[in-house]
């Protein structure tokens, strides 16, 4: 029983820093969990924001339309009088 005892006390620090290090490589692997959900956020509110501009492309596209049809009407009505 004595000499189990030497040999942790001896070897006390490297069983610390062990311990240590697999806490670590535990946390670690928490982060890099964390980190590739954050990321799957990321591109999927990025997809969101792209169809969104694309719509909101399609509807200024339309305002631009519209309002250049009724210049042209309003410029045959004049042509006209």
């Amino acid at each position: 029983m004595n000499a189990v005892i030497l040999c942790v006390k001896a070897n006390a620090l490297l069983l610390a820093l062990v311990a240590i290090a697999l806490f670590q490589q535990s946390e670690i692997k928490k982060m890099d969990r964390t980190l590739d959900y954050i990321c799957s956020v990321v591109q999927a509110n990025e997809r969101k924001i792209q169809a969104t501009q694309e719509e909101v492309w399609a509807v200024s596209d339309l305002i631009v339309a519209v309002y250049e049809e009724e210049q042209g009407e309003q410029l045959a009505v004049l042509r006209a009088a």
